[in-house]
């Protein structure tokens, strides 16, 4: 369901959005949520189901539980029209628990992932979202998941 305008997102604008939206996992500020996403998102999180934006910040909250010092690196942004794209790199401590991993325990390790996200505009503001990280990866090196043979968590 892309959604698009005929006015292009300017390269400033998708980069002050990311920073302003990294700004909810790292600190936990949800109002980057309402500010840079539209009323109607569609913010897509495989393998968790879409979400809207209330759904959204309920789910930053719920990761913020049980991941700390949370930190994230945007590595690249690249613009085109009305999409934008994000690279990153994610760093935390799994120090809590969550309800979007029952019954696993905080193993306190440090973890890092990477990433992208996948913008799509509507003015000034994101309608459509996707959020492609390493989920494998995390919860290997959280302890929630054996590593794959021959590899280390």
């Amino acid at each position: 369901m892309t959604q698009t305008t005929s006015s292009a997102v300017s390269e400033d604008r998708a980069r002050e959005a990311m920073t302003r939206f990294m700004a909810a996992w790292e600190q936990g500020d949800l109002s980057a949520v309402d500010e840079v996403f539209t009323e109607d998102v569609v913010y897509h999180g495989p393998p968790f189901p879409d979400m809207g934006r209330a759904e959204l910040r309920e789910f930053i909250t719920d990761f913020r539980a049980a991941f700390s010092d949370a930190h994230v690196q945007v590595h690249e942004h690249v613009v085109d029209g009305t999409t934008s794209v994000h690279r990153w790199t994610a760093e935390a401590v799994h120090s809590g628990t969550t309800p979007l991993l029952p019954g696993v325990g905080p193993s306190g390790n440090h973890l890092s992932a990477e990433g992208v996200h996948v913008l799509h505009w509507t003015g000034d503001r994101v309608s459509e979202a996707w959020h492609i990280g390493d989920w494998f990866g995390w919860l290997t090196k959280a302890g929630v998941l054996p590593p794959l043979p021959g590899t280390e968590a």
